[in-house]
């Protein structure tokens, strides 16, 4: 049986494509306007209707922020920007103007940790 050098070509690049498969996660600190101010760099958001039959009216909404943090890096997380403000706008009708939007604002509350030692 002769292969013809298209075939195979199709063929090599077809298998490369599948193999590549898609893009699982989203962009993290490249975007030259975002660079300064990686604390308020949105990475992912993420939005799903409740699976609890009781709860059929709800829809969660998850955005995170602060790309490149680990999980073993507690418990001394990075903290939010208290000057920034976050966001989610919601357009329910796509004509592409927010109908609902979310505002968060943080502050970073430091607390002394007094741990007793001995008869202290």
């Amino acid at each position: 049986m002769k292969i013809s050098g298209f075939s195979l070509r199709t063929c090599v690049v077809t298998i490369c494509a599948i193999a590549a498969g898609g893009a699982l996660a989203s962009s993290h600190r490249e975007a030259p306007s975002i660079a300064g101010s990686p604390k308020l760099d949105a990475t992912d958001f993420y939005m799903f209707r409740s699976y609890d039959p009781s709860r059929t009216a709800y829809t969660t909404l998850i955005a995170d922020y602060q790309p490149g943090q680990l999980p073993g890096g507690g418990p001394n997380y990075y903290s939010m920007d208290p000057n920034g403000l976050y966001e989610i706008h919601i357009d329910n009708n796509a004509d592409g103007k927010e109908d609902l939007t979310f505002q968060f604002r943080f502050t970073n509350t430091l607390r002394d940790i007094a741990l007793p030692v001995g008869d202290k």
